[in-house]
């Protein structure tokens, strides 16, 4: 854990008041300047990584002899020791510096800090109190916070929390630590007050945005939980419990797509996480999904194979496919690693009675207890009981059952069988009876009671059930009958007058749609990049757009899709080497993508490497051979290299792929008027007139193709009309090819 490392400024001081000079030979202004820059190097007044640091104090400490100075680099060297883990080599330069200067304060810091990581709380505890008599109090008291947390005394961290943020409130170590400690106290409003106050201050750590989230998740706050996660992954993507968090969230407020793919996303970090994978084959489990959810269970046991909970749950879903001895196998498998799980001996007695293994069903509900749902537990002991010939036992089981539950329908049979084997025929009709009031077409009790009634003198009382299925009988005929009738009688009569049609409802519009999915889950990579697909080219969209693909790119750095999109941006920015280095990237991953191969030589083209390009978009086309913006951009790039019979044909192939795009009809033209196919290329001038005749191209290439023609008033109309159009309608022709 990071945190404020007071280190002593008053190396640079010093080195003001007493130069080395002093102490050593004269040195040149370089050598002195460099020897400056090493010692700010070291104790970190210019930023620089912990090897280049650990160098500049090693480098500092072998030649400066000034004492106060030596203290300070040995502190900083120490310190980074220290935070690499290297406690013996950190002690030993905390000591030297304080041999040096004996009331260091950094080096006084550093060996507490030092000295509680090795176990040693009571010597650390004192030199921090030894320390504060020097100053700093407020940064001395979050860092004997974090030494009595480390020695388990968590009461008195809170107090020295409390001490150090009444000294210096922009302490927000301390706040975000206060916070943890709330947070872990339940005090989830309090903990939100710290963890805000800390981000005022330090809005780039990433550990208060994700505590931050499961305050306000705890909280029932999920919409602002999953915001706080979302700044927590913007800073760290791959941090794989953020995810998970994020994943509980959408669950909470019900979303399960944003769920499972937060889930999804944790998993590709850390394939083997356990929670995870929970939580995604629950989740799966929960929305129904049974064959994702028993696939998702064998990848968790695949890693625990000792989770009981998971073994319980996939046994349930193999027991709704009927692969119930699959289910009964890993239901053997649950209760052999926890063999007092109530749960899974409950399960397994049910799968045993439905399996006809009647006397281990009754074992193993003995052995369960009732658990939550009593009546269900008395209910299946009925079952077995009776099952087993043992009709007394079963009554009072069933009794039981319905006190609890006096509707349950497999209970009221079953309690009207063993009525019926016990002889009490009119218990039993009694218990059917019942049952029918809550389900009046129950086939089993209608069948027992009306097999009971005439032996009990009874059968007057059989009519009504009769009546009444022959009622419903004759009301499904009668109903069906209607049916057909209103359909002939429909069809025979006079039909109305057409009503106006009308207007079909608007397309839905696919940006607003991504918009509001977004709006749910701002990480949706694929949305992300659907949408920045449909907003280049809008000028409104355009920032939307990059914003979206920094986005999708930080959590998928080699996404093929968004670097294509992304090398799109760089064109149209002309920055053509980050264009096709993006395409070339995207290639990796995908390297038969049409798109990324079109840009990567859309790059080439732009950066002046014609044979290149020429070889890219032979790519192009060997993957996608009816692309037509391949076929004419290799037939420009040919027209360069002066082979205009193979230009010729890529654009015979780009106008047969696309007949309705006036640029392959403009593009055969010039050629063929370049190579003095006059007639042909009018007739083609005239089909991409017709497709747009607001192309100022085409008229201008007309007007060349009259005028080569000996045609001078058509050639004079068509300039007229090219220049009235289009004052670049020349430039724009000339984009189309090289005369041979």
């Amino acid at each position: 854990m990071m945190l404020l490392r007071l280190m002593s400024l008053g190396a640079l001081a010093v080195w003001g008041a007493q130069p080395a000079a002093a102490y050593a030979p004269a040195a040149v202004p370089e050598r002195a300047e460099r020897a400056l820059e090493r010692v700010r190097v070291c104790m970190g007044a210019i930023e620089a990584g912990s090897a280049e640091r650990r160098a500049a104090c090693d480098e500092s400490l072998s030649s400066e002899l000034n004492r106060a100075i030596r203290a300070d680099l040995l502190a900083s060297r120490g310190w980074l020791s220290e935070a690499s883990n290297a406690l013996n080599d950190a002690l030993r330069d905390f000591d030297a510096a304080l041999k040096a200067v004996p009331n260091h304060l950094a080096a006084l810091r550093g060996r507490a800090h030092a000295l509680s990581e090795l176990g040693r709380h009571v010597e650390a505890e004192a030199l921090i109190e030894r320390a504060m008599v020097i100053g700093g109090r407020a940064t001395l008291l979050a860092d004997r916070a974090l030494l009595r947390e480390r020695a388990g005394n968590i009461a008195g961290a809170r107090s020295d929390l409390d001490g150090a943020i009444a000294l210096d409130p922009s302490n927000s170590w301390a706040r975000g630590t206060r916070g943890r400690f709330l947070q872990d106290e339940s005090e989830h409003e309090a903990a939100l007050a710290d963890f805000d106050a800390a981000l005022a201050l330090e809005p780039e750590v990433t550990s208060y945005h994700y505590r931050r989230g499961l305050s306000l998740a705890a909280l029932g706050r999920s919409r602002e939980a999953i915001a706080a996660f979302d700044g927590a992954l913007r800073l760290e993507p791959t941090v794989v419990q953020v995810w998970l968090e994020r994943g509980r969230a959408f669950e909470a407020l019900g979303h399960e797509g944003p769920a499972l793919a937060s889930y999804d996303r944790a998993l590709r970090l850390d394939m083997r996480h356990e929670a995870a994978l929970s939580r995604r084959a629950f989740l799966l489990q929960r929305t129904g999904r049974v064959d994702d959810a028993i696939a998702a269970y064998d990848r968790l046991l695949a890693v625990q194979p000792s989770a009981a909970f998971g073994l319980n749950n996939r046994a349930g879903l193999l027991a709704g496919l009927g692969r119930r001895e699959e289910a009964l196998r890993d239901l053997d498998r649950a209760i052999t690693l926890v063999p007092g799980d109530g749960n899974a001996l409950r399960n397994r007695a049910q799968l045993l009675l439905q399996l006809g293994r009647n006397d281990k069903a009754l074992r193993d509900l003995d052995r369960a207890g009732p658990g939550h749902d009593a009546g269900a537990w008395h209910g299946m002991r009925g079952d077995a009981l009776l099952a087993l010939g043992r009709s007394a036992p079963a009554l009072e089981a069933y009794r039981a059952a319905l006190a609890l539950k006096p509707q349950d329908r497999a209970t009221l049979f079953g309690f009207g069988l063993a009525q019926e084997i016990r002889g009490d025929r009119s218990a039993a009709a009694a218990a059917y009876g019942a049952l029918l009031v809550v389900d009046p077409e129950h086939e089993g009790a209608l069948e027992r009671r009306e097999e009971l009634l005439p032996a009990l003198g009874r059968s007057i009382e059989v009519w009504p059930a009769r009546l009444s299925g022959l009622w419903r009988d004759a009301g499904d005929a009668y109903a069906r009958e209607r049916a057909a009738l209103l359909g002939v009688y429909h069809a025979l009569r006079p039909q109305a007058q057409p009503q106006p049609v009308l207007a079909l409802p608007t397309p839905p519009n696919p940006l607003a749609a991504l918009d509001a999915a977004l709006a749910l889950d701002a990480f949706d990579v694929p949305r992300l990049v659907r949408r920045a697909q449909f907003s280049i080219g809008q000028l409104q969209r355009e920032a939307q757009a990059r914003a979206d693909l920094a986005v999708a790119l930080l959590l998928e750095p080699e996404n093929p899709a968004a670097l294509v999109q992304r090398a799109r941006l760089s064109f149209r920015d002309g920055a053509f080497a980050a264009a096709q280095a993006d395409a070339e990237a995207a290639l990796r991953s995908e390297p038969r993508s049409i798109e990324a191969l079109f840009q990567r030589a859309r790059a080439l083209t732009a950066r002046g490497q014609f044979s290149a390009a020429l070889n890219a978009y032979d790519d192009v086309v060997a993957v996608a051979p009816a692309n037509a913006a391949a076929l004419l951009n290799r037939a420009l790039l040919l027209q360069h290299a002066r082979e205009y019979e193979r230009a010729l044909a890529d654009l015979d192939a780009a106008v047969a792929a696309n007949r309705a795009d006036p640029d392959g009809w403009v593009a055969r033209a010039a050629l063929r008027t370049a190579l003095g196919q006059t007639d042909a290329a009018i007739a083609d001038f005239d089909r991409a007139l017709s497709l747009d005749a607001r192309l100022g191209q085409a008229w201008y290439g007309r007007a060349l193709a009259h005028q080569r023609r000996g045609d001078a008033a058509e050639a004079a109309a068509d300039f007229a009309k090219a220049q009235a159009l289009d004052a670049k309608a020349e430039e724009r022709y000339r984009a189309f090819g090289m005369a041979p």
